[in-house]
């Protein structure tokens, strides 16, 4: 069973113009980040509308998330949490 990095940071609600290094100035307030994720379409080349941020430090992370859930940032309100670990897809093998 995978466990939850509380340290890493899933920030929805990206403004299209929005990139890492943005991201990167909106989050470093709160501590040191070790990694900044923007995961882009493969067609289009463009950012998906959330990116991953990760703390050095969980206190870092929980600090960011408190103050930036709910936050504005170019005109679009930002959804932060804890990211969730992927679940893996199972199929039923013979």
């Amino acid at each position: 069973m995978a466990t939850t990095n509380k340290k890493l940071l899933y920030v929805g609600g990206l403004a299209e113009e929005v990139d890492e290094k943005m991201v990167h100035a909106a989050f470093i307030p709160f501590g040191d980040i070790i990694d900044i994720t923007v995961p882009l379409d493969f067609e289009t080349e463009a950012h998906r509308g959330f990116a991953f941020v990760e703390y050095k430090e969980t206190g870092d992370a929980a600090s960011a998330m408190d103050n930036m859930d709910d936050a504005e940032l170019f005109g679009r309100t930002l959804k932060v949490n804890i990211a969730r670990p992927i679940k893996m897809k199972t199929g039923l093998g013979r």
